[in-house]
């Protein structure tokens, strides 16, 4: 054996001792996951709720915390959104830690609450202003508005492939319900959820319609034939977002039954939106008393919400308007912004 293949076999051999390989495995091995669901012959774009964890893949639980170890505050890997930044802003994907911590949701009610500061954080990035400035009259720390988390993302597809899947498809209605998360459980009407989509698409024009389900909603639904199910994986999954924002390309318009994140990502795409006034049932009772009081407060407002997009859904200038504050549209930064911004 030449001694160049000698060193060679050295180094494989020992990959497994390699700082932070499992992290950087873990990102190769969600994104075979990804681009898999969405490369086949047929369009069946459901990626497997499946986490890795210690070099395996294992069955998704219900539990908030990921096993991923990328950055010092765990809830900065949900939806892969350390990683959407790092990209934007052309940083090592696994590496330095982010100096900031990172809002991995929506919130329109000053109650409400993710995770708490942490000494070691310069403080928070969020989407919209309005819960910037909420945190930091709450916590007396920096918060930062970034826009939606959707306009760091790419499409899993190439423009050649986007394409050839829009004309297949043709006008596509993206479906998006509310969902249970952790130990709050959520419950649809589907029949009549489904009998009011199936309306809507006749009306409306639509072709096609891809049903995103969320990992824990059953996964034998009994949708319409030729009605498409999809799946953007576990929240661990750091190219959830990209899967997300390739069905947002694929679709003309979105309806929901939920004043979530992806009615600001739909805008943000320039999707037409559509609510369904069909609220979901919730059972809170695994959540502690203020805990319940706190998520009471925020489904109210939520449903409020709701109604005033119902009204004004028609107008586009006007919906943006009322989204602005809590997704921030125009915070979204370059990516000479954003690399300044995690690397000050």
């Amino acid at each position: 054996m030449s001694v160049r293949w000698w060193a060679k076999s050295l180094l494989r051999s020992s990959r497994r001792f390699w700082p932070e390989i499992n992290e950087w495995l873990a990102l190769e091995g969600y994104r075979g996951l990804s681009i898999q669901a969405f490369s086949g012959p047929s369009f069946q774009p459901e990626i497997a709720a499946l986490v890795w964890h210690q070099g395996h893949w294992q069955n998704a639980t219900t539990s908030l915390r990921s096993p991923a170890r990328r950055e010092r505050d765990n809830a900065s890997h949900h939806y892969g959104h350390d990683v959407q930044l790092k990209r934007h802003a052309n940083l090592p994907l696994v590496g330095r830690p982010l100096p900031w911590q990172l809002e991995h949701g929506l919130k329109v009610t000053p109650e409400a609450q993710f995770e708490q500061p942490k000494r070691w954080s310069r403080g928070t990035l969020c989407m919209g202003p309005r819960r910037a400035q909420w945190m930091e009259e709450q916590h007396q720390r920096p918060a930062i508005a970034i826009g939606p988390w959707i306009a760091y993302a790419q499409s899993l597809l190439s423009t050649q492939h986007l394409d050839q899947w829009r004309q297949k498809l043709g006008p596509t209605l993206l479906v998006v319900l509310a969902h249970s998360w952790g130990p709050v459980h959520r419950q649809n009407n589907l029949p009549a959820i489904i009998q009011s989509i199936e309306a809507l698409r006749q009306s409306q024009g639509y072709h096609s319609v891809i049903w995103l389900r969320h990992w824990q909603d059953p996964a034998e639904i009994p949708l319409p034939t030729g009605w498409i199910q999809a799946c953007n994986g576990h929240r661990s999954n750091p190219w959830f977002l990209d899967a997300m924002r390739t069905l947002l390309q694929l679709s003309t318009g979105l309806v929901s039954n939920s004043f979530g994140t992806h009615l600001g990502y739909a805008v943000q795409m320039n999707c037409r939106l559509h609510w369904l006034d069909l609220p979901s049932t919730q059972n809170l009772d695994a959540l502690s008393m203020e805990q319940q009081q706190r998520e009471r407060i925020e489904w109210e407002r939520r449903r409020e919400l709701g109604q005033q997009l119902q009204q004004v859904s028609h107008d586009d200038r006007t919906l943006r308007n009322l989204l602005l504050p809590y997704w921030g549209f125009d915070h979204v930064l370059t990516p000479a912004s954003m690399r300044a911004l995690l690397t000050q």
